[in-house]
């Protein structure tokens, strides 16, 4: 699923793309590995904060491939 900052709100799961070195027989290799993290805050003019599955804090700028996995539980709208 594909979303915007905008959209991302606290509670919302995202994957974020990492490219690590890996060692290999003859050589390094480039892999990549998608982390999860949960959103933590949000405010306008700022990046959003995440926690990374491994507990650390960061924020998705906009340099970072990332793709939403599920929305935080809103109550939904209603038009009038």
């Amino acid at each position: 699923m594909l979303a915007s900052i905008e959209a991302l709100e606290p509670g919302d799961i995202v994957e974020i793309k990492y490219r690590v070195w890996r060692p290999a027989g003859a050589g390094d290799e480039v892999v990549d590995r998608w982390i999860t993290a949960h959103v933590i805050a949000c405010e306008k003019g700022t990046w959003p904060l995440l926690r990374l599955a491994d507990g650390q804090a960061t924020e998705i700028r906009p340099f970072m491939t990332w793709r939403a996995l599920t929305g935080s539980r809103r109550p939904a709208t209603i038009a009038a």
